[in-house]
């Protein structure tokens, strides 16, 4: 009886119109909604491992503010699909924030980047990443994105003519990862942070404050009394989260003692999770980095909730959070798994006839068949017709 009356009660509240949109929706989609001027929100696109799978990219999270910035932490393979299908113009999302150079952490960098005049960015691309710390040069970011420039050379150097190419334009820069709380970013009253992380050397956590609001992204790490110290009670604390030795050992075919020594020396278990979020009591905290499946999330859970019992989400891929000081809302993002570019921000540069375009060797050009002409031409002709321009087919400068 007193559900019944409470379901009555509810009814009777929510006023639900048959052809009016919903003023409060149980889930999240992508540009339907505004973001305050003082409110967060942030969401997961990768929330797994390096181990490719459909239901989860890798590590990727984007930290959208009310000031109209736009954050990229890690950016693992398989999570381009992800921001992308949020259909958020790349011009937007300009800065990426690397916490060190693993494959889940930042492989679909290359794509983002390298992808950038087929989706319509027209800015640099800027990125963040570890370097300097007594570290060997190469391994840095610098090196990093250099080599990703010269790998992918023949793809810039051959796009030039054919559609904007202004998107080919990287800046980076390189932080000490060996410095505690060290200042990384400070622009428009967002300032980002670094922590050293124990994952081998390079590698590092961020903080980022604005607004009265603090949220802290652990990369990969072991417990660490760096994290302990600075993330006492932020408002959103996103830490990796992995599965027991013989969980992991049997979940990745592993031999048990990789299982064992790849868990626990440079990774937090769920046990540690849960010590971590325990010692600094977060408003709310985020457990990623793990296959969040149906008989593995079980045995996440109860290792963590033996030593923590705070609010914590276990993550997944389009898991959203809206942040502000009265609290954390957590949703599921609904997007477009069709989705097409986003128009450009600014008017395109058009694809000039000759000067800078890239020309096919005759070699290759000669393998073109003259009865094709007629066909080209005819397809230009009723372009010009159906747009008023004087476009002329030529292989050729």
């Amino acid at each position: 009886k007193g559900l019944k009356l409470s379901s009555d009660a509810q009814a009777a509240k929510a006023k639900i119109s048959p052809v009016k949109a919903l003023k409060e929706r149980g889930v999240y989609y992508p540009g339907t909604e505004d973001l305050k001027p003082d409110e967060m929100r942030v969401i997961a696109c990768g929330t797994g491992m390096p181990m490719p799978r459909l239901k989860q990219a890798a590590a990727c999270f984007l930290i959208e503010l009310g000031n109209g910035d736009k954050f990229i932490f890690d950016m693992g393979n398989g999570s381009f699909e992800r921001i992308h299908a949020l259909g958020i113009p790349l011009d937007y999302l300009d800065k990426v924030f690397i916490t060190h150079p693993h494959m889940d952490h930042m492989a679909d960098l290359a794509t983002f980047y390298m992808t950038g005049p087929q989706n319509n960015r027209s800015v640099p691309l800027r990125v963040w990443g570890p370097g300097g710390g007594g570290m060997r040069p190469e391994w840095g970011m610098k090196a990093a994105m250099d080599h990703m420039e010269k790998t992918w050379a023949w793809m810039s150097g051959t796009l030039p003519g054919t559609i904007d190419t202004t998107a080919f334009k990287l800046e980076v820069t390189e932080y000490d990862w060996s410095k505690v709380n060290n200042v990384i970013y400070e622009d428009n009253g967002v300032v980002i942070r670094s922590l050293p992380a124990i994952h081998f050397e390079g590698t590092a956590s961020f903080i980022l404050e604005w607004n009265g609001l603090r949220l802290a992204f652990s990369g990969d790490t072991l417990p660490n009394k760096w994290w302990i110290e600075h993330t006492q009670g932020v408002d959103l604390s996103i830490h990796e989260c992995f599965p027991s030795p013989d969980l992991a050992a049997a979940m990745w075919n592993f031999t048990k003692q990789e299982g064992l020594v790849a868990v626990t020396t440079i990774h937090a278990t769920a046990s540690y999770f849960g010590k971590v979020m325990a010692m600094t009591k977060p408003k709310h905290a985020v457990a990623y980095h793990f296959q969040n499946d149906f008989d593995t999330l079980p045995t996440i859970r109860k290792a963590v909730e033996q030593v923590y019992d705070g609010p914590v989400d276990y993550a997944q891929d389009f898991m959203v959070w809206n942040v502000t000081k009265e609290g954390v809302r957590t949703r599921m993002a609904v997007v477009n798994p069709e989705a097409y570019p986003t128009p450009p921000l600014k008017e395109k540069k058009a694809p000039a006839a000759g000067g800078d375009r890239y020309q096919t060797p005759d070699s290759v050009l000669a393998g073109w068949p003259e009865e094709f002409n007629a066909l080209a031409d005819k397809i230009y002709s009723d372009f010009n017709k159906e747009h008023g321009t004087d476009y002329k087919f030529q292989l050729k400068k």
